[in-house]
């Protein structure tokens, strides 16, 4: 939206953008999580987001108008190219902040569990689907080790249980690179938060930097930064902390949810992108032996 106002035009932006899921999508779409997050939680925590200008929402659907990022100066990311782990530490302490702020907690009204009630446990799960993906463009980087449906399918479901379980969190649910920017003065930011979700801080945790840095850079950051994700949570005051070994556990076990990008949909992402995340989880997962921390 191109803004003219009556008045004050200098304090107000001119570049906007609407958001809402007025579109049939073919697959169940509603705004209202994402609303709620900038009225409850925006205001609460350290996260470099889009500027909201309003935020409204009934019991279904919710229509947000934010600032126009590029007209900022701000560059969307490409999810193909990897980031730096300056860029990656960054990021992880603003997802430490939203973590901190309902740690062991996770729970804001409207917003609704990440486990296994959504689209994935529901549809993407099933026999026909998984297979049609394992043998399509999606599945060429998924190992033999991990392409057999009732062997992997079974440790996601324990992680669904596990994490219900475990101290919660805010998430924002869907943190991978494809929703995410540079601003004008190159620090990250996180857009998208229409998947904000209660959740495991290590499926969130594992989902961005797995899939963020490049294989080598993984391989060789991966503990140091997972290190400064604890620290950070730490000084955004959460309390109890995981030790460090149950928190390593938990990182590698959640490289299972990132092999799963093998499932999505060809309409919400392109194979390009698809297999640039599969490519990148599979050679985490095949590093730390993950099959063997669910035998």
């Amino acid at each position: 939206l191109d803004v003219d106002y009556r008045q004050n035009p200098a304090a107000l932006p001119t570049a906007l953008y609407l958001k809402a899921a007025f579109e049939d999508h073919g697959i169940p779409v509603t705004m209202r999580p994402e609303a709620i997050f900038y009225e409850v939680a925006r205001p609460r925590i350290a996260v470099n987001a889009p500027g909201c200008v309003l935020a409204v929402h009934d019991d279904e659907h919710g229509i947000v108008v934010m600032e126009d990022l590029v007209a900022g100066g701000a560059t969307i990311t490409d999810p193909i190219e990897p980031w730096s782990p300056s860029m990656v530490v960054d990021a992880l302490g603003q997802l430490a902040s939203l973590h901190a702020g309902w740690w062991g907690e996770g729970l804001v009204p409207g917003i609704p569990e990440m486990e296994g009630s959504n689209a994935l446990g529901a549809v993407l799960m099933e026999a026909g689907y998984w297979e049609a993906c394992v043998d399509g463009p999606t599945g060429v980087h998924l190992p033999e080790r991990f392409r057999d449906r009732t062997t992997t399918g079974p440790w996601v479901r324990e992680l669904w249980g596990l994490d219900t379980e475990w101290p919660r969190c805010f998430s924002h649910g869907d943190a991978h690179l494809g929703n995410t920017y540079v601003d004008a003065d190159g620090r990250p930011g996180f857009l998208d938060w229409g998947g904000v979700k209660a959740g495991h801080w290590a499926r969130e945790v594992c989902y961005f930097l797995a899939g963020a840095l490049g294989v080598d850079d993984r391989r060789t950051h991966e503990e140091e930064l997972l290190h400064e994700y604890l620290d950070a949570l730490a000084g955004h005051g959460a309390d109890p902390l995981p030790a460090w070994d149950d928190a390593w556990l938990d990182y590698r076990r959640h490289l299972v949810h990132g092999l799963l990008w093998f499932l999505c949909p060809t309409q919400m992402q392109p194979v390009d992108i698809i297999n640039a995340n599969v490519e990148r989880f599979a050679a985490a997962a095949v590093d730390h032996d993950v099959d063997r921390l669910f035998a």
